[in-house]
């Protein structure tokens, strides 16, 4: 359903989302839904969603869109922290850092997730081999969603 919103067509079932880092935008555009990797656990955000500000921790950041009626992924990436903001329809996330699938080696991401696995045994669970596992772990879900599916 489209609606007029002070002269914009506004329509009620999709978002405008910006997905940025300070070096450069990374995706604007309309959404059905945005998968991050909330601080506090996943957050789904769906259109006409209440106004939230969170921080997001390392994870799969995925946006869902509508291309010629079907749903599809329009970006799926690593996110490394940052901040994600609800308001008005708008989704805005400020992400410290963004790696896209193909920037990712699916050899150099299992290589680094098995030195973070043993780093966790040998050292325990501290911030920096928590951070490491989420990334490596990130980083081997996107691109292996990039090479057709989970293997």
């Amino acid at each position: 359903m489209s609606t007029l919103d002070n002269g914009n067509i506004v329509n009620r079932h999709m978002m405008h989302v910006l997905v940025a880092t300070a070096e450069e935008e990374v995706y604007r555009g309309d959404a059905l839904r945005v998968v991050a990797p909330g601080t506090a656990g996943s957050l789904a955000i769906l259109p006409n969603h209440a106004p939230l500000l969170a921080t997001i921790r390392a994870g799969v950041l995925r946006i869902d869109c509508c291309h010629e009626k079907q749903e599809q992924r329009c970006l799926h990436v690593v996110v490394i922290g940052g901040f994600l903001e609800v308001h008005a329809n708008n989704v805005t996330i400020l992400a410290d850092a963004i790696e896209r699938a193909h920037d990712i080696d699916e050899a150099r991401a299992q290589k680094a997730l098995h030195q973070a696995q043993s780093e966790a045994q040998t050292t325990g669970h501290t911030e920096r081999t928590m951070l490491a596992l989420e990334v490596s772990l990130a980083r081997l879900q996107v691109v292996r969603q990039r090479l057709g599916g989970n293997r």
